[in-house]
Parts: structure tokens; sequence; C-alpha cells
């Protein structure tokens, strides 16, 4: 590539290769494009500022596309996400007690639970919690406090304080964006505040995660990978990115093709 490109069009390039490969490194664009590493990184320190990736040692990540309001996201991906719900029901037995977390795929599994099974199902989400109220079988607890409609959920101080008191068998927790290095990760600093305090007192975590989310960031960290037992992910999720995960001793379930 000829060494007369713009900023703007070095820019561009990036944002380019980071929808291609979710990361870039800086060492690499420079050499590529002819220019400095300083001006590269110059780079990805204006593409960051404006919200369009995360900065990390070396170079730069995309940022995950699950961003936006519950209501937006609840209608996409339909299929991918039911696929993820049926595949995540193995994990679920008889007489546990589940911490269900906010979420649109985790909303499908919800649904779809089964009709013959005792379950303590608590959930931040009024979403799930209106799903599951009259289902035989289920003991229900709903945290309380601040509703965010963004998030479909209880935040906040009070939920953090309520999720506190249970000690779940199996926590399936919501995630906006997962990699390999930085964990998973979510956009809003309540709901990754709420999501810290949930998993602190699981037995077990569990997460259920469209391909599009792996191998990207988000601002707020919940967790590294090594200490979620269980990731569903979608069938053709990229196999370099499930095997990080595996090393790191999470157990890969793979859903059918949806």
């Amino acid at each position: 590539m000829p060494d007369s490109l713009t900023p703007d069009q070095r820019r561009a390039q990036i944002m380019h290769k980071l929808a291609e490969n979710d990361r870039v490194i800086a060492r690499d664009l420079a050499e590529e494009f002819g220019t400095s590493e300083d001006s590269v990184r110059r780079d990805l320190r204006d593409l960051a500022a404006a919200g369009l990736c995360k900065r990390i040692y070396g170079g730069a990540l995309s940022l995950s596309p699950a961003q936006g309001r519950f209501a937006e996201r609840v209608d996409t991906q339909l299929a991918a996400k039911n696929a993820l719900a049926w595949a995540a029901l193995p994990l679920i037995e008889n007489g546990q007690t589940l911490f269900i977390d906010s979420g649109s795929t985790n909303l499908m599994l919800a649904d779809i639970l089964p009709r013959d099974l005792n379950l303590t199902i608590v959930t931040n989400s009024v979403s799930i919690a209106t799903t599951l109220l009259r289902r035989p079988g289920i003991s229900l607890f709903l945290i309380g406090g601040q509703v965010d409609p963004d998030i479909d959920g209880a935040v906040g101080a009070q939920a953090i304080d309520q999720i506190g008191l249970f000690r779940p068998d199996l926590s399936i927790i919501g995630v906006c964006a997962l990699d390999p290095i930085y964990g998973a990760a979510a956009f809003d600093p309540r709901d990754a505040d709420f999501k810290r305090a949930a998993v602190a007192g699981a037995n077990r975590i569990a997460m259920l995660s469209t391909a599009d989310k792996l191998g990207t960031t988000a601002p707020h960290r919940i967790m590294p990978v090594k200490n979620i037992d269980h990731l569903v992910v979608e069938f053709g999720s990229p196999g370099d990115i499930c095997t990080a995960f595996a090393a790191q001793g999470t157990t890969i379930t793979t859903a059918r093709p949806s």
C-alpha cells in the first residue's frame, strides 16, 4: 500500500481491518501503510476517542455491535438466539437455583425452560420475570431497585445488595462483548457493576453469545474468561477465539446451525 495515505484514509483502512479481524496491531499497520508507529498510534487514539474502537497494548480491539436499547435488540438475530437457548438447556437441572441475568438471549432461554422442572429462578429482568410469573414448578424472585428500560433490568446499589443474598447453583450472565484476553464486558457501568456482584456468589457461571460479540470488547469489564465455566456460542463462531477460551478452562458448547 502506498505511503501517501492521508490520516483520514489510514483511519478508514483501520476501521475496515477491525471489521474484518476484530483487532489490529500498530506495528503491522505501520509496516503495511509505510508510515511510523507513532502515526498509527495517533490514528488509533483518535478512533478510540470517537468511540469506534478500544485501545489495547500494541494496537486496538473492535467494539462489540451489541449496543442500543433492549427494545431494539430483542427482535434481532432471533434464529441464532433461539439456537443458543436450546443449546444451553442441558446446563439446567431439576431442583437448581438459577440466576438469569437481563438480556435478549437469556429471555429466549427463560421462555423455553422445560415445564417439568422444579426451579428457583432469580432475575433482575422485568421481561424474564413476566415470562416466568405463572409457570408451574418455578419459585420466582425478582431483584428490585431502579429499573433501566434500556437494560430491561434493575441496576444500582439496591439491586446489588439484593443479589448478594443469593447463592445460585448456576448464574447465566448476559454479555455485550467477550474477548480471550480482555474478558467479558458491558457498555453500561451500572450494568457491569451489577453483573460483577451477580457472579460473585455463583457456584457456576454460564454465558450465551452470538458470534458477533466474540473477539470484541466494551468499556466496562465484568470478569476474565478463566472465571466462566460454560460458554455457549453460535454455530460458525471463530475457531481460534473459541480455542483460546477453552485453553483457559471454559467449557465450550456450540449451538446447532440456526
